[in-house]
C-alpha cells in the first residue's frame, strides 16, 4: 500500500510563539496571590491616577477657578482628615483579617466605626476651629448644612478606603481597580450633571455623592460574598480583651510609624521652601511627584505580603524573595529610564525645571534602599512587631528632617537630595540586615502555629 503524501512541518511564527511565552507568564503571575495582588494594586494605582487628572481637567473647563480651587481644598482637607481618622488600620486588617474566621465581620465593623468616628471628630472640630479664626468671607467658613455634608463625607471617605483594605486582606484585591475605576468614571459623569450649579461645593459634591453611593455596594459584596459567615443566625463573634489588647498595641505602633513617615514627607517642602525659596520647592516638588510614584510599586507589593505571610507563615523566607524580585523587577529598569529620559520630561514643565534633573536623579536613586525598608516593614507587621518598624521610621524621620536642615542652605537641592540617599540607603542597609537575620532565625526554628489572638493564646 503506497504511503501517503508527506505533509510539511508547520512552523509557528516566532510573533506567536513570544505571544504565547507572555501570556503563559502571564498567567502563572496571575495564578501567584502574591503577584496577583501587587499587579492588581498596581493597575489600580495607574487607574485612580488617570481618572483623577480628568476629573480636575474636566472640572477646570466646567468649573470656575474658584470652585475649583475651593473645591480642591475640601477634597484635600477631607483626604486628610480621613487618612488621619484611620490610625493606620490598613496594615492591622491586612495582618489580621487572613486569620480572623468568624471574628472577621466582627472586625471589619469595629474598623468602620472607629474609623468614621475619629475621622468626623477631627473634621467637626477643625469646622469649628475656622469659624473661630477665619474672616467672615473666608470660602472655608461653611454654613450649617455644608459642614454637617462635610463631616459626612470624611467619614464616607475613611471607609471607602477601609474597605480597600479589607478586599486586599480577604484575598480579593482584583476588586480594588473595579471598585476605584467605577467610582472614577462616575464622578466624572457627576460633574456633567452638577456643573449647571456652577458652585464649588456642587463640583464638591460630583466627587463625594458618587464615593456615598458605592459604600453600601462594597460593603454588601463584603458582607454577603467574601467575609466569613458568624457563628449563628443574626449573630457576631466578639473580640476578647486579650485579642483587643494586641489589635490595639500593633495599631498603635503601626499608625506611629506611618505618623513618623508622613511628617517627613509632607514637611520636606515647607522645610525647602523656608530654606531655599519657593522656586527651589517647585523643582523639588516636580521630582519628588516622580520619585513617588516608584515608591508605590514597592508599597503595592508590601500590602499582599502582609496578607500573604499571614495566611502561610512557614513560606514567609520564599514569599519575601518573590516580592523583592518583582518589585525590582519592576522600579530597577523603571529608574534606569527615568534616569535617561528625566530631562525631556522636566523639559514639558518648562525649561526652568530642566535644572531639577540633579535632585530628581538622586530621588529616584533613593526609591531602591526605601523599597528594602518597606518590604521590612511588611515583615515586621507579618511578626506582630510594628514596634520596630515605628522605631526605624522614626529614626528615619530625624535624620532626613535634621540633615536636610543642616545641608539645604550651604548646598542647595544637590545637597538636600544626598542626605536624602544617605538616609535612605541607611535605613536599607539596615533593614537589609534586620531580614536577613529575622529569616535566618525563623529557618533555625520557625514559630509556632499563629493562632495567638484568636484562640486566647499568650504571645
Amino acid at each position: 500500500m503506497a504511503a501517503g503524501p508527506v505533509r510539511p512541518a508547520v512552523r509557528i511564527p516566532s510573533t506567536s510563539r513570544w505571544a504565547a511565552g507572555v501570556a503563559s507568564a502571564a498567567r502563572r503571575q496571575w495564578a501567584d496571590p502574591l503577584s496577583r495582588g501587587g499587579l492588581s494594586l498596581l493597575i489600580n494605582t495607574g487607574i485612580t491616577g488617570v481618572l483623577g487628572f480628568s476629573y480636575w481637567i474636566i472640572a477646570a473647563r466646567l468649573f470656575s477657578t474658584y470652585a475649583v480651587g475651593v473645591a480642591g481644598a475640601l477634597v484635600a482637607a477631607t483626604t486628610l482628615f480621613s487618612g488621619l481618622g484611620q490610625l493606620n488600620l490598613s496594615g492591622m486588617l491586612m495582618r489580621f483579617l487572613p486569620q480572623a474566621a468568624d471574628k472577621s465581620r466582627r472586625l471589619v465593623s469595629i474598623s468602620y466605626a472607629f474609623a468614621a468616628s475619629v475621622s468626623a471628630l477631627l473634621a467637626a472640630v477643625s469646622l469649628m476651629v475656622i469659624r473661630l479664626v477665619a474672616a467672615p468671607s473666608s470660602s472655608l467658613r461653611l454654613d450649617l448644612f455644608q459642614s454637617a455634608v462635610f463631616v459626612v463625607a470624611v467619614a464616607a471617605t475613611a471607609i471607602f478606603t477601609i474597605q480597600d483594605n479589607v478586599l486586599v486582606g480577604l484575598r480579593q484585591a482584583v476588586w480594588v481597580p473595579v471598585e476605584n475605576g467605577a467610582f472614577g468614571i462616575a464622578k466624572i459623569g457627576a460633574l456633567f450633571i452638577l456643573a449647571s450649579a456652577g458652585t464649588a461645593f456642587a463640583l464638591f459634591g460630583a466627587w463625594m455623592i458618587p464615593l456615598v453611593l458605592t459604600i453600601p455596594v462594597i460593603s454588601a459584596v463584603l458582607f454577603l460574598r467574601f467575609l466569613p459567615p458568624a457563628p449563628g443566625p443574626g449573630s457576631t463573634a466578639r473580640l476578647g480583651r486579650q485579642v483587643r489588647h494586641h489589635l490595639i498595641r500593633f495599631a498603635a505602633f503601626d499608625a506611629t510609624g506611618g505618623l513618623f513617615t508622613q511628617t517627613w514627607t509632607y514637611l520636606l517642602p515647607v522645610l525647602i521652601t523656608a530654606s531655599l525659596g519657593a522656586r527651589s520647592n517647585a523643582l523639588f516638588f516636580t521630582s519628588f511627584l516622580f520619585s513617588s510614584t516608584i515608591d508605590q510599586v514597592a508599597a503595592n507589593y508590601a500590602s499582599p505580603l502582609t496578607v500573604e505571610g499571614a495566611h502561610a507563615p512557614g513560606e514567609i523566607p520564599a514569599l519575601m524573595r518573590s516580592t523583592l524580585r518583582h518589585i525590582f523587577g519592576i522600579i530597577l529598569p523603571a529608574v534606569a529610564v527615568l534616569i535617561l529620559v528625566c530631562p525631556w520630561l522636566l523639559r514639558a514643565f518648562g525649561e526652568k525645571y530642566v535644572s531639577a534633573v540633579p535632585v530628581l536623579d538622586l530621588l529616584l536613586l533613593a526609591c531602591l534602599p526605601k523599597a528594602i525598608a518597606t518590604v521590612y516593614y511588611a515583615y515586621c507587621r507579618i511578626q506582630r512587631n510594628t514596634r520596630r518598624s515605628a522605631v526605624m521610621q522614626g529614626c528615619v524621620c530625624v535624620a532626613t528632617l535634621s540633615a536636610v536642615l543642616l545641608v539645604a542652605h550651604p548646598f542647595g537641592l544637590v545637597g538636600v537630595g544626598l542626605a536624602i540617599v544617605a538616609v535612605q540607603c541607611a535605613a536599607g542597609a539596615v533593614s537589609w540586615w534586620a531580614l536577613r537575620r529575622g529569616l535566618y532565625q525563623q529557618a533555625r526554628g520557625p514559630d509556632r502555629e499563629d493562632r495567638w489572638a484568636w484562640t486566647g493564646g499568650h504571645h
